[in-house]
């Protein structure tokens, strides 16, 4: 049997490694292909004609006054972005509706302010915080995921309130597939249960499995698995506004920013991209675990975005991930992690060696963690530094320990 090797896309930076990646016979990625599908083969006018029929069809199901839909809200540039497009652009009545992680940032608060600007009820809702910490700990050790619970939490929390407020639009963003790779699913313009469970950011992994002595089945009740047969009832129809509306996340940016959305103005946390990752401190640390899982990070996310942009060659692309994709999240975030679930730094540690891909990593003679044939060059040693914090966002992370 042939052993495993790490490969590239012959047009952007993305590897072999990425879950559910395509590569065709020219050794083109299915994102490189998904893009060139957008510009040239998707009817985008006969979509947005589809897409004004369905917000038509929601509009006169309900009373003048009613939400006729809900928007998933983190605080980041697309929520705030797609929550602009349905109240401002379509003139629906969006209700937003967001998880509150136990981990969110001083920016991530404030950018929430932004929903006073568009004008729209929102609701911030924070799941029993016991059970939260619980299962975050548990699934980290289990899965090497800062953030599954989070995921788990937007994913089920929304469509529970909608059987709950008969809502049955929900505006999701970009379908991930289309936008980043997978053949499957790419064509798909609903987010539903066959993508939630392909995907692996639920690692097929429901709620009810942590169940236990500790976590009662009322615990869990915000963020269940929906009753299929509820939704069914309220005729749910989850869509991706990206399925309609060309999706660009820099066009999102500038969207975002007139309407109060505020980047970080010390630069990107992780990746190129300094309005990215700024709503709570450990989705910063689950996408620098794809640098175990995967060998490659947020960096190789933005400069394969940006090449088929048409934005960055292929040549700059490659120094920017030799200079930064290996770089770690905050310090300050990472103490903070341990602080939050209660375990010790060399723990830490300990469980992200655990999930680092052997296939793909190996080890030089000093004993130093290295990515066999990585597109940076090989035998090149894992010892890339942290993202530095200012004082501000220093002291907003203390101030989340003390009221803890």
């Amino acid at each position: 049997m042939k052993k495993f090797e790490i490969e590239y896309c012959k047009k952007c930076v993305t590897p072999n490694t990425r879950p559910d990646i395509d590569f065709d016979r020219f050794g083109i990625c299915s994102a490189c292909n998904n893009h060139i599908a957008k510009k040239t083969k998707i009817n985008w006018k006969k979509r947005l004609i589809e897409f004004r029929k369905i917000l038509n069809r929601h509009k006169s199901r309900t009373k003048p006054f009613h939400y006729n839909c809900i928007v998933p809200v983190s605080g980041g540039k697309d929520s705030i972005y797609q929550t602009y497009v349905m109240k401002k652009i379509f003139k629906m009545n969006p209700l937003a509706v967001t998880f509150r992680p136990l981990s969110r940032t001083y920016r991530g608060e404030e950018n929430l302010l932004a929903l006073k600007k568009i004008g729209v009820d929102h609701i911030d809702f924070t799941p029993n915080p016991r059970a939260i910490n619980e299962i975050t700990k548990k699934s980290f050790i289990n899965f090497g995921d800062t953030s599954y619970i989070d995921h788990l939490c937007i994913f089920n929390i929304i469509p529970n309130l909608a059987i709950k407020l008969n809502i049955p639009l929900i505006i999701w963003g970009e379908n991930w597939y289309l936008e980043y790779g997978g053949k499957k699913f790419s064509n798909k313009n609903k987010l539903d249960q066959n993508i939630l469970k392909r995907h692996h950011i639920l690692k097929n992994t429901p709620a009810e499995k942590w169940i236990s002595k500790s976590i009662k089945k009322q615990d869990i009740s915000s963020f269940k698995t929906p009753n299929q047969k509820d939704l069914k009832k309220i005729k749910y129809e989850p869509i991706f506004l990206g399925y309609y509306l060309n999706w660009d996340i820099k066009k999102n940016r500038k969207i975002a920013i007139k309407n109060g959305f505020k980047p970080r103005e010390d630069g990107p946390i992780m990746g190129l991209y300094n309005e990215s990752d700024l709503d709570c401190t450990n989705i910063p640390i689950h996408h620098y675990f794809k640098w175990f899982k995967f060998g490659f990070n947020r960096v190789t996310d933005n400069c394969s975005n940006e090449i088929r942009k048409g934005r960055m060659s292929r040549i700059d692309a490659i120094k920017k991930v030799i200079k930064l994709d290996g770089k770690k999240p905050p310090r300050e975030y990472i103490d903070a992690f341990c602080k939050q679930i209660g375990i010790s730094h060399r723990l830490f540690w300990k469980t992200a060696d655990k999930f680092r891909n052997k296939q793909i990593w190996k080890k030089t003679s000093k004993n130093n963690w290295y990515i066999k044939n990585w597109i940076g060059g090989d035998k090149l040693v894992d010892n890339f530094g942290y993202t530095k914090i200012n004082k501000k966002e220093k002291l907003y992370l203390m101030d989340l320990k003390t009221k803890s």
